[in-house]
């Protein structure tokens, strides 16, 4: 069975990798939407035949039930805003006469709750149709509640990228790193809010790495994500080039509509256009930029790097609260962004290759470290040499990178790819 639509725990966040699409959740056939039906339960699974809705029935039964009752619920909690009967707490209908502030409202409180509820739900589905429908949740409750009261500004950036909406993410991080001060009034809805447009996703990351406290360490797993898969576009592009142009008769036509196909990210169209010196000092930006992305997530929160590699745990966690740098905010941040890194082709192999070519060069030091327990402290060699590579992917990752737009021999790889871990003492 797919791990998409209805799955629990860790499966839940591992769908089918690439970009969401419709599909049916029993055979995994991705299909014109038209062509499938839908659950009229949740509204967020479509099947290819009714055999294939039955049959996936008793899977899917538990979630659609959380994702109908959550609906449910959400519809009380609206009637009882709309309907409100005003007084000197309550507005009469805040859906008309409160916009911008509903947070500061009591009686809508069980309401944005409630909301929030579905979208959560939503997002467990892994759908096409549940992630749209709980991007519209959250960006209409920001509207809602300017001063975003419950962190929903956390969860958006990671929903975004999995939708391919990677223009609207950069600028929504960028909007709310670098806008809001200490004096922007959230109440007056005459201010700007999330008006950024376009900005420019090469620029140098500064603007939130330069920060000696990182506001949400979610904007910075957002914006290393959304860096990695354009660069992975790099990579496909720079090796379709090499390819083609071995091929000297193809009509220019076919050869950018190859490598169309090679790549994801919205972004990366414009990429494909600049002339070849402007690509390859593009490539050399991104690589910098996310090693400069890296180091400052590892600066911000030591854990998350290691839940990033082994995120079972942060993935079944259920932190209620967290302190800026623990590992509940870490594991909050990996239940945020995983299913986005999971989809993103290509980015967690770039990341497992800069591991491995860091242990390429680790590995001899292992040895001599075993012999001090101030240093191996009760750990395995094995275990030592997976913290090591965790802590220097950073300064590794250009070589893995060069290394798998590389068509040559072996030779000519900065790192072997596959590294025998030494045995334990």
């Amino acid at each position: 069975m797919p791990p998409f639509a209805s799955a629990r725990g860790t499966d839940a966040y591992k769908g089918p990798v690439g970009p969401l699409r419709h599909r049916c959740p029993l055979c995994s056939r991705p299909t014109d939407s038209s062509q499938l039906l839908r659950c009229s339960a949740c509204r967020g699974v479509r099947y290819c035949s009714r055999e294939h809705q039955a049959a996936h029935r008793p899977v899917h039964k538990s979630i659609c039930n959380k994702v109908k009752n959550a609906r449910a619920k959400l519809a009380r909690e609206e009637h009882e805003v709309r309907n409100a009967t005003p007084d000197f707490m309550t507005p009469a209908n805040a859906f008309e006469t409160s916009v911008g502030h509903f947070w500061g409202i009591l009686s809508t409180r069980d309401y944005m709750r409630a909301r929030y509820a579905l979208v959560s739900q939503l997002i467990l589905l892994g759908t096409l149709d549940g992630v749209d429908e709980s991007r519209e949740h959250l960006q209409d409750m920001l509207r809602l509640c300017r001063s975003d009261n419950m962190g929903l500004r956390s969860v958006l950036p990671a929903i975004l990228l999995r939708l391919d909406l990677d223009q609207e993410c950069y600028d929504f991080i960028k909007w709310w790193e670098t806008y809001p001060d200490e004096h922007y009034d959230w109440g007056d809805t005459s201010l700007p809010y999330l008006d950024l447009r376009g900005a420019d996703v090469l620029e140098d990351p500064t603007w939130i790495t330069g920060h000696k406290f990182v506001g949400d360490l979610n904007y910075l797993v957002g914006l290393l994500i959304l860096k990695l898969k354009i660069l992975v576009d790099v990579r496909n592009l720079k090796v379709t080039r090499s390819v083609l142009s071995q091929k000297k008769n193809l009509p220019t036509e076919l050869r950018d509509q190859i490598e169309r196909n090679v790549i994801r990210s919205p972004l990366s169209i414009e990429l494909q256009k600049q002339s070849h010196e402007s690509f390859i000092q593009s490539a050399k930006k991104l690589s910098d930029h996310i090693r400069e992305i890296g180091v400052a997530i590892m600066n911000a929160n030591d854990s998350l790097m290691f839940l990033l590699f082994e995120p079972d745990e942060a993935l079944t966690a259920q932190p209620e609260a967290y302190s800026h740098g623990s590992w509940q905010e870490a594991a909050l941040a990996i239940r945020n962004s995983y299913a986005a890194l999971w989809e993103t082709e290509g980015v967690i192999d770039l990341l497992n290759a800069g591991r491995a070519c860091a242990a390429q060069d680790s590995a001899s030091e292992i040895s001599e470290w075993m012999e001090d327990e101030k240093v191996r402290r009760g750990r395995t060699a094995a275990e030592m040499l997976s913290d090591v590579t965790i802590n220097r992917v950073w300064g590794y990752f250009k070589f893995a990178f060069m290394d798998s737009t590389w068509l040559g021999p072996g030779s000519g790889r900065h790192c072997a790819g596959t590294v025998e871990k030494p045995r334990d003492a």
